[in-house]
């Protein structure tokens, strides 16, 4: 999948972090509803709005929270393939919140998409920009002044429902870069997968989406999560070789819709977290203790 297909993309300048984080449960479900996320935006703002297309039409939101043991998912997770009845979401399952590289007590920063108008999701790309420096908006929604790149530390991680995975809007590939890339796709290299190409509970990241009615492929609505204690703890054990997770660090990602033609993208970036946030959660004192083992 070459990133460079990417048509649109749009930044937001707000913290995950600025408020209190939500209490131990909230809704994960792919986008049936949201309880417990918070409303930032859409698509189409100036200061949000990166480059490319602006038709793209969704909501933003966004959480905080510590996975607690009682957390759950909403509505019945569907098969590969089945068509979707507008309700029941595919992705990871119930079982993933709690294996691999999750554990409860682990804290977690969500983004959601829900689609308006006609327009649906079928590949995300998310993205970790370690250093806060690889992903700028553009000065207005249509200006050509923006930066979309990757370097040493950041991660991406794939997520799509087209037929040449095997899953179904669950997370197929991480990937850490250690060199610069302009744009993060295949040819400009420097980045390694080192859990593989395909669907394992080994990431830090879990995804949710909600397909249309009667679709296979095309969702409505989505929710990805990623896992910064999973983060650490790779960083400081298998050396996989993430960043560090401050209070420069964004978090981005490009959608799209791929079964239209070439794919129509776009893009959004958070910053995460606000200024002081690390120490009040005490993700600088976590990542300080792993240096000094």
């Amino acid at each position: 999948m070459n990133r460079t297909r990417l048509a649109q993309a749009s930044v937001l300048a707000a913290t995950l972090f600025a408020s209190a984080a939500h209490g131990a449960v909230i809704d994960i479900n792919g986008g049936s509803a949201w309880g417990g996320w918070d409303l930032v935006g859409s698509a189409q703002t100036n200061g949000v709005w990166v480059a490319g297309s602006t038709t793209r039409d969704y909501n933003i939101y966004r959480t905080r929270f510590t996975l607690d043991a009682s957390q759950t998912l909403g509505n019945s997770r569907l098969a590969n393939g089945a068509a979707g009845n507008g309700v029941d979401y595919t992705g990871d399952t119930q079982a993933n919140l709690f294996s691999g590289s999750w554990q409860a007590g682990d804290r977690i920063v969500g983004v959601g998409l829900q689609y308006t108008g006609g327009a649906m999701l079928t590949t995300l790309f998310l993205h970790v920009d370690s250093g806060g420096d690889n992903i700028f908006a553009a000065s207005s929604v249509g200006a050509n002044d923006s930066q979309f790149s990757h370097d040493v530390g950041d991660t991406a991680s794939y997520v799509t429902s087209m037929p040449w995975v095997a899953s179904r809007h669950q997370t197929n590939q991480y990937s850490i870069w250690f060199d610069f890339s302009p744009d993060g796709s295949i040819p400009s290299g420097n980045y390694t997968f080192p859990y593989g190409a395909g669907p394992t509970n080994d990431t830090p990241i879990r995804s949710f989406a909600i397909l249309g009615a009667g679709e296979q492929l095309r969702a409505t609505s989505a929710q990805y999560f990623v896992n910064i204690d999973a983060i650490l703890r790779s960083n400081g054990g298998a050396t996989y070789g993430e960043g560090a997770i401050d209070d420069l660090t964004k978090l981005g990602f490009w959608e799209g819709d791929e079964t239209l033609g070439q794919g129509v993208f776009s893009q959004q970036i958070f910053a995460i977290p606000a200024p002081g946030a690390m120490a009040l959660l005490g993700l600088a004192g976590l990542a300080g203790a792993r240096r000094r083992r």
